[in-house]
């Protein structure tokens, strides 16, 4: 299992990077255990008091995480680095966070720029000029990924849409959240109109205040197309072959695939990995599918934890060659369930061993988990 993080905060990282792990802003290649003790929930306790922190401060962001379904070929990656670095340099933002999953195929690019706070917030009429830096940069970049990535070529173990699979908005800090809606639809609009993709809006920045995890139900999004459980690959492909696009066509460009674009308040993204451990139960039990019970068991939807969303997904192997899955998991209300209760309550449920249903004869070790990007006071801390 490997990630790589690349953060604008230098020997700082993150809020929850323990000091024994620190490393350079180009953070190295890790192993699963390594990883999780680097990115793992010690630390994590300030995650709630550094999210209200960041709401109750002056100081106001923008930000634009854009999601890229490219991981595993390290040039491309470096290439749409240098293309975010390039556009920030150019229109006054920052590259905050890239956030590399080499199992996924994926690769989140958090962009950035300091804006008014609400207090002096700009008219409704202003704010397509205060957001456009941002629009530039995360078009500049969305873009080359589109020009450089085939969706038909691309394998994944993480679902996937299109190439530019998620852009998501947000206003931090002491910013208006109406600008997180002014980009998302500025780059709605320009992504459909000249990239000629399918965009689809959530959150605030849709008329109808679509939910993400409902347009990704409709539109197959969990559906696996590839070989195995837990596999993606080729074009995604709808139901009906067709889409009800807020932006640009209703056919989706195979080579492309559909944009799901939305502004929301700041989502944590925190992932709980866990090995098959032990003696294998009996034939015809398969582990992704008592993974997949322990995710919906976590999640708000199968009544667990309040706002949070959570899949199961396969995540390579740990450095022993254990096949590694993990639970992956939207915080969608980080003051009021953090990671820290995720944690606790994967472990507790995992704790309960094929008495509590949720294993199906299968030993889960969990291990520590991580958090993929910054808070949003360190997000602060690096656009000042």
């Amino acid at each position: 299992m490997h990630n790589t993080t690349t953060s604008a905060l230098g020997d700082r990282r993150v809020t929850a990077l323990p000091s024994t792990f620190r490393t350079p802003s180009r953070a190295r290649a890790m192993s699963s255990a390594t990883l999780a003790a680097a990115w793992g929930l010690r630390g994590l306790t300030a995650m709630r008091a550094s999210t209200t922190a960041a709401r109750a401060g002056k100081a106001g962001g923008l930000v634009a995480v854009v999601y890229v379904s490219e991981g595993k070929t390290e040039k491309i990656v470096d290439t749409l680095e240098s293309t975010a670095q390039e556009a920030c340099e150019s229109h006054g933002a920052k590259v905050v966070n890239v956030f590399r999953d080499v199992e996924y195929n994926r690769t989140g690019f958090t962009l950035g720029m300091s804006v008014p706070s609400s207090s002096s917030s700009p008219s409704d009429g202003n704010e397509p000029a205060v957001v456009e830096p941002l629009r530039r940069v995360a078009l500049a970049l969305t873009e080359r990924a589109m020009d450089l990535v085939d969706l038909r070529a691309h394998a994944a173990t993480h679902p996937r849409c299109g190439v530019v699979d998620h852009i998501s908005c947000h206003a931090v800090g002491d910013a208006p959240e109406s600008i997180a809606t002014t980009l998302a639809r500025g780059l709605g609009a320009h992504i459909g109109s000249t990239l000629g993709v399918p965009v689809l809006l959530y959150g605030d920045a849709s008329p109808a205040r679509a939910k993400l995890a409902d347009l990704r139900r409709k539109l197959g999004y969990f559906r696996e197309t590839g070989v195995g459980a837990g596999a993606w690959a080729g074009a995604h492909v709808v139901d009906g072959g067709r889409v009800d696009a807020d932006f640009g066509p209703a056919d989706i460009p195979p080579e492309r695939g559909v944009v799901m674009l939305g502004a929301t308040p700041w989502v944590c993204n925190y992932n709980v990995p866990f090995v098959v451990a032990g003696e294998a139960p009996p034939p015809g039990t398969d582990p992704i599918v008592a993974a997949r019970r322990l995710a919906r068991a976590v999640s708000e939807r199968g009544g667990g934890l309040r706002s949070v969303q959570a899949m199961a997904l396969p995540h390579g192997e740990d450095q022993a060659g254990a096949a590694v899955m993990e639970i992956a998991c939207n915080l969608l209300d980080a003051d009021a369930v953090g990671p820290e209760a995720v944690q606790a309550e994967v472990e507790r449920l995992c704790g309960a061993g094929a008495g509590g249903g949720i294993g199906e004869g299968w030993d889960f070790d969990v291990r520590e988990g991580y958090v993929t990007n910054l808070t949003p006071e360190d997000i602060l801390h690096v656009l000042k």
